[in-house]
């Protein structure tokens, strides 16, 4: 295994090259080494691993833009699979939620981890907040009003047929349970649509993952 990194349109890029590369990869939108078990455990069965330094950015159009440009670079230079599997941790799950809505084609499955699906969640005047609207040419006034968050698309999400693993707490007090993951998977019941969703009673926003990575690794290998 060796890792390498390189600069793409002015952000720096993390790759980790398993030994024995299978052209399977998994694209970790933020946070690329924490909670990473699952990973490690895939990559010795042959998945590279792939970062894509966009922080800040959440999900924007913007940062779709900078993701579809360094998915071209990344399948040609390490000869990946043309369908990548997303893993979107917390606000990485703008990232992975967006890039698959727009780019179905390039998306082979998703993997979100207490995600943010509703920006509207997170309560005003912080600087995550304050970021993000910047990012989404959004102001306080108007912003009740955005219709752009991974919560309001569900219905044309789910008509790609992109296979969805969902992990989250039920007690998380960062990204609220009820109006993130928690909305998503009861979307999920009222319509009918098969997913895989592991809920942790009693259990935040951290830590990530599961202990045991079984049903990760496969939902990845199936």
């Amino acid at each position: 295994m060796r890792e390498e990194t390189f600069e793409f349109n002015g952000h720096k890029a993390e790759i980790i090259i398993p030994d024995n590369p299978n052209g399977k990869w998994i694209w970790k939108t933020e946070f690329f080494k924490a909670f990473d078990q699952a990973e490690v455990a895939l990559c010795k069965k042959g998945y590279t691993r792939v970062y894509y330094g966009i922080s800040d950015k959440y999900g924007s159009d913007k940062a779709i833009r900078l993701m579809r440009a360094f998915y071209h670079e990344v399948i040609k230079r390490y000869n990946l699979d043309k369908k990548a599997i997303l893993f979107g941790f917390s606000r990485g799950g703008l990232y992975a939620f967006n890039f698959a809505l727009f780019y179905p084609e390039y998306t082979g499955k998703v993997y979100l981890d207490a995600p943010v699906l509703d920006m509207k969640s997170w309560p005003m005047g912080t600087v995550l907040q304050d970021q993000m609207l910047a990012e989404y040419w959004q102001t306080e006034e108007n912003f009740p009003a955005f219709k752009g968050n991974p919560i309001d698309n569900l219905e044309e999400f789910f008509s790609h047929g992109i296979p969805l693993l969902i992990i989250a707490g039920t007690a998380d007090m960062s990204v609220a349970f009820e109006k993130n993951a928690g909305a998503l998977i009861e979307y999920c019941k009222e319509n009918n649509i098969k997913i895989t969703a592991v809920v942790k009673e009693n259990v935040g926003h951290h830590p990530h993952s599961l202990e045991d990575t079984t049903i990760i690794e496969e939902f990845c290998e199936k």
